[in-house]
């Protein structure tokens, strides 16, 4: 029984990781520096880091 348990498990994280790498989905990336133009990139955001940083936050295209 707990062979069978581990098997769906495994089956349903790789059915997890296989549709979540569709085309279409994006990445995040987290930086002080601005992506290139040429990524495709928008701004997500902004995080203030423990010491008193700014960083932006960027979504990308991952296809």
């Amino acid at each position: 029984m707990r062979w069978l348990m581990v098997l769906l498990l495994s089956l349903a994280t790789m059915v997890l990781v296989l549709t979540s790498a569709a085309k279409g989905s994006t990445t995040t990336h987290i930086g002080s520096r601005t992506p290139p133009p040429e990524a495709g990139c928008w701004t997500a955001g902004e995080v203030l880091t423990d010491e008193g940083r700014l960083l932006g936050v960027y979504r990308c295209p991952s296809g």
